[in-house]
């Protein structure tokens, strides 16, 4: 006895060794249970209030999944366009180049030609 405090021996291997863990597995399952309804209550009210603010943001997102697909026709659009000038501007220059322009550029074309099938 320490000053009028009775100590205590527990054995940590015998029977009260498993009433510790018996008892400290209890405390951790309650306090496991609390936080989550202290979660979920606190999630609830957060999400609550905030409904409006999520619809306005899906809204949002649904604007730009729209503008997305319609910047993507436009430039589809586009690199057509700029293919068949391209292939415009190749022909003209094949008609109306000299020897050596027109056999370099048969070469270049050729070798787009080429490298365009192999990638597909």
């Amino acid at each position: 006895m320490v000053k009028g405090v009775a100590r205590m021996s527990l054995d940590y291997s015998g029977a009260d060794g498993g009433r510790l863990a018996m008892a400290f597995g209890a405390g951790c399952v309650a306090c496991f249970g609390f936080c989550c309804l202290v979660g979920k209550l606190l999630w609830d009210r957060l999400t609550g209030a905030n409904r409006d603010v999520v619809t306005a943001k899906d809204d949002t997102i649904a604007e730009l999944k729209k503008t997305i697909e319609k910047n993507e026709a436009r430039c589809a659009e586009t690199i057509v366009a700029l293919s068949t000038r391209v292939q415009q501007l190749e022909t003209l220059l094949l008609l109306h180049g000299s020897g050596p322009l027109r056999n370099d550029l048969q070469k270049s074309i050729s070798e787009q030609r080429l490298e365009a099938d192999h990638d597909h």
